[in-house]
């Protein structure tokens, strides 16, 4: 009895959070409410009794005939408890069987105030468990109950709505975990002052509606707010309890700028409070990519701009680094000169674009166009002395760095920029490449060399096999491997085309006068097959001479091996497929529709073909103005190939190993 008594108090209901119960009319009340009386509720139940199996699965099968069985057999039904320590009306409540939670209330009405084990009354298992006819007979019972007590002390202790179970959940958070906002909101009509309420995880129902995007609900909360009992006026900052950036919440639904009005009308400080990151409102609109949002919140109020976060970021830094275009242009939009402002870090919006895996092409082009006449934002160092260029190549963003050079009207100057280190760009990619071979990395090297015209380098390599950095010490044993599979590539590739030298397709006439000789000789789709299957054999074998050397042991050798060897195996790959195509279209060519699937599926899988050798084989492109064209449609093609939009990624600068 003292155990229950306990749960009786009041957990957190103070009198502000008196309940308003309207009496509904008589004729629309549930028939077993015309004969309680108040003292029928208070009629505790004595010690816990442990529930049978055949009493536990009659209730949950809704059996209301059992209950009468109970009562011949004298079973003390209030002081029954599972092993979880529910009463038959949890359980009931719990499964939607709303003719036997009706009985149950008529005999033994004090189980509505009867807690289980985690401090839930049954009020909070009909609320999880969304059914709402339940939910409207508990709250018919609870109202009938409340209009019935006079004094305020006794109100107070019978507004089980604001009650609590040990996570601290009142049945309105109860609903609403179980994504019930239909039962939510008929709670929410019966009872507002729940709606505010903080649970052990400092989330009040309020928060929890905004973050399921339902407005009707919102504002059935909101409306609840007016007067408290002393009649002073009561707003939502005073009120609310837990966490207070609804506004956050309501941007992370989206779509939903009625929600943010909704709130902001209602209390318009909240613009201005931060999450538990430290993230404004605008900052969190900008994080997520929410335009819409972020486009209300700016048309409210632009100081918000100018307010940064707890890291020291402003929100334009924010868009920027996550890539969000829209959001980018409608900052610049109503605040151009937002575009001045540095982070903690000193850097402005380009800096933060350059070193971001998450910005493309179109949002350096926007930035770069603010920026076409004064160049000030690309040639701007942070702290650390590092201009946009430079925090591209620390980060190995290829794209960036070449974005930065190419849209750059004195590229010159911008290249030659060194950081406090005493680096240029180039210096700290050349500096930092690492060893073992990484794309993105050699990437961003063989771009910053198309740009820079290096002395000394009279051709620029493009595969990422030839690149290396001026600190790496040369270890012929490294290379071994990689010496391995291409000389096994290529020993294939000249078995190949020898065998198909010997039988050429069509065949050798068997007679006179041209015993011997090959019957398609005159077919121009041989002897292109011929040429080709010639030129695959020749270049394979230079490529297996140029890799035996590199067994040698010298390491300088082997790079000079890997300039020779990887060209001609890539000629030699290329032509074993040519080969193979004239080869197959000498035999065919008298079927035209043959003749077009063969050309179609040689095109389809050429550029496949290309595409992944080129990386790995690529040539030495010389460093003239007149190859520039084409080694820049070869670079963006390789660029393809380059993954930066990655959650962490490990770079090197000029001073050491640094993580972003």
């Amino acid at each position: 009895m003292s155990v229950f008594v306990e749960q009786q108090r009041p957990r957190c209901s103070p009198m502000s959070l008196v309940i308003d119960c309207f009496l509904p009319h008589t004729d629309l009340l549930p028939e077993f409410l015309h004969n309680l009386r108040l003292s029928d509720l208070f009629n505790l139940p004595g010690e816990s009794v442990p529930m049978n199996p055949e009493i536990f699965s009659a209730m949950r099968a809704g059996n209301i005939d059992f209950l009468e069985k109970m009562r011949s057999r004298q079973t003390p039904v209030a002081c029954l408890k599972n092993d979880k320590g529910d009463s038959i009306l949890h359980l009931a409540a719990a499964l939607g069987h709303h003719g036997l939670v009706g009985r149950i209330i008529s005999e033994w009405p004090s189980l509505l105030l009867e807690p289980n084990w985690k401090d839930q009354i049954p009020l909070h298992a009909a609320a999880h468990a969304g059914f709402l006819a339940v939910m409207k007979i508990l709250v018919a019972s609870i109202t009938h109950f409340s209009a019935k007590i006079l004094s305020a002390e006794e109100r107070e202790r019978f507004n089980v709505y604001v009650l609590k179970d040990i996570d601290g959940d009142t049945p309105l958070h109860s609903a609403l975990k179980g994504r019930h906002l239909e039962t939510a909101l008929y709670l929410v009509n019966a009872s507002n002052h729940g709606s505010f309420l903080e649970n052990n995880n400092g989330i009040s129902p309020l928060y929890m509606a905004v973050e399921a995007g339902n407005l009707a609900l919102v504002k059935a909360m909101l409306n609840g707010l007016g007067h408290n009992v002393q009649g002073q006026s009561s707003n939502l900052a005073s009120n609310l309890q837990g966490k207070k950036s609804l506004v956050h919440a309501a941007l992370t639904a989206k779509n939903r700028v009625d929600i943010i009005d909704a709130i902001l009308n209602e209390e318009p400080s909240l613009v201005n409070e931060k999450d538990e990151e430290g993230q404004t409102c605008l900052s969190f609109g900008a994080y997520i990519g929410y335009s819409k949002g972020v486009c209300y919140l700016l048309d409210r109020s632009t100081t918000s701009v100018f307010e940064c976060n707890s890291d020291g970021s402003f929100p334009i830094h924010i868009a920027v680094e996550r890539g969000h275009v829209d959001v980018v242009k409608e900052i610049l939009k109503r605040c151009p000169d937002s575009k001045e402002l540095l982070n903690k870090q000193g850097q402005n919006i380009l800096h933060v674009a350059a070193k971001s895996g998450k910005s493309r092409s179109l949002l350096l082009r926007h930035i770069k166009a603010l920026d076409r006449k004064k160049n000030h934002l690309a040639e701007e160092q942070d702290e650390d002395g590092n201009t946009p260029l430079h925090l591209a190549t620390i980060n190995w963003r290829p794209r960036n760095v070449r974005d930065l050079t190419k849209f750059s009207s004195n590229n010159t100057k911008i290249l030659n920029i060194k950081n406090k280190e005493g680096f240029r760009p180039l210096d700290i990619a050349e500096l930092n490449l690492q060893s073992d071979y990484i794309f993105r990395e050699r990437m961003t090297l063989m771009v910053l060399l198309s740009v820079y015209k290096p002395r000394g380098c009279e051709k620029i390599p493009t595969s990422g096999m030839t690149l290396r950095s001026r600190s790496e010490n040369l270890d012929a044993n490294k290379y071994k491997d990689r010496v391995n599979a291409l000389l096994l590539v290529a020993a294939l590739v000249a078995t190949v085309t020898f065998a198909a030298g010997l039988t050429v397709p069509g065949g050798f006439n068997s007679s006179p006068p041209n015993l011997g000789l090959a019957i398609l000789a005159n077919d121009y789709n041989f002897i292109f097959f011929v040429v080709a299957d010639i030129v695959a054999m020749h270049s394979s074998l230079v490529a297996i001479v140029a890799l035996i050397w590199a067994q040698m042991g010298d390491p300088d050798l082997v790079h000079r091996a890997f300039r020779t060897a990887l060209p001609s195996l890539s000629l030699a790959l290329y032509s074993m497929s040519f080969a193979f195509y004239f080869g197959v279209l000498a035999t065919t060519s008298h079927s035209y529709l043959l003749t077009t699937v063969i050309n179609v599926v040689h095109s389809l899988f050429t550029c496949v073909f290309t595409r992944l050798l080129a990386p790995y084989v690529g040539p030495y492109i010389p460093s003239l103005r007149l190859c520039r064209w084409p080694m820049d449609t070869y670079i963006r093609i390789l660029l393809r190939f380059v993954d930066e939009d990655v959650a962490e990624v490990h770079h090197t600068s000029g001073s050491g190993q640094t993580s972003v």
